[in-house]
């Protein structure tokens, strides 16, 4: 059995976690088997969207596998975990294209880490979540925290890490954690599809650009980001999908953006 499944399906890629024995923990198989399949996902010019899941319906991702890091309390088992997951989920937020999460259960630890490297979250409405790192005596390890404040601002991010407390998903909704619900009940994998569908409609090169230029806002002082996004701006204002769109616009019919890629 593939501990990390990996498929695609009309330029949609589904990364899925599938150790649901574990609920979906992260073993180092798993972890390597993740940042290759992001890697993957990096290279291959036919995929505009990616959707990352878990097996079954208990569990998104419940971080890395305890029991088989337990056996190796050593320093190197801690800088390898950080090592190969931290790149994995700095490269998410790197991909020209929109990520989205779509979570089939509750996510915990390194789960909700993530959660925060995806661009996009949707979620069934009975799902879990909690930031438990503090409960096993450590800090995120994934590049959480920093995404986690960047997300949800400095107050909201110091409640939910340092008190390892479980919300819902009502709660994560209401934060801005997640972006959807959908009920118990529904497939969120088949309405992550859907909203992917949409994005697949935009123009490709405008969704990189301004997925760039949102995170680069975090890291970049303020004269460097206008730069930035005059010269991304300047790029696209002479782009086949910005002339479509004002043709569209002058005509009065829908605009047909991403002529030039493969359907």
């Amino acid at each position: 059995m593939n501990t990390i499944e990996l498929t695609q399906h009309h330029q949609i890629s589904l990364l899925r976690v599938n150790r649901p024995q574990a609920r979906n923990a992260l073993n180092w198989a798993a972890q390597v088997a993740f940042a290759t399949a992001v890697d993957r996902v990096a290279t291959d010019p036919n995929c505009r969207a990616l959707i990352i899941t878990g097996s079954g319906r208990q569990a998104f991702v419940a971080g890395g596998d305890l029991k088989e890091l337990s056996r190796h309390p050593e320093a190197a088992a801690g800088e390898r975990l950080n090592r190969v997951m931290s790149r994995a989920l700095y490269q998410l937020t790197q991909l020209p294209i929109p990520t989205i999460a779509a979570v089939n259960g509750d996510a915990f630890g390194g789960g909700c880490e993530i959660l925060t490297a995806c661009d996009l979250r949707i979620a069934r409405a009975d799902v879990r979540f909690c930031f438990a790192q503090a409960k096993n005596g450590l800090t995120t390890g994934w590049g959480g925290t920093g995404r986690l404040v960047a997300l949800l601002g400095l107050s909201r991010a110091l409640d939910l890490l340092l008190t390892a407390r479980l919300f819902d998903a009502a709660e994560a909704h209401r934060l801005g954690l997640v972006h959807r619900l959908v009920d118990a009940e529904a497939n969120v994998v088949t309405a992550a599809q859907a909203w992917a569908t949409e994005l697949l409609a935009l123009p490709q090169t405008a969704l990189a650009a301004l997925k760039q230029l949102a995170y680069q806002a975090t890291q970049l002082p303020p004269d460097q980001l206008r730069e930035l996004e005059k010269v991304l701006f300047l790029d696209l204002w002479q782009s086949p999908d910005h002339r479509e769109a004002l043709a569209a616009f002058n005509e009065k019919r829908p605009a047909q953006f991403n002529a030039g890629e493969d359907q």
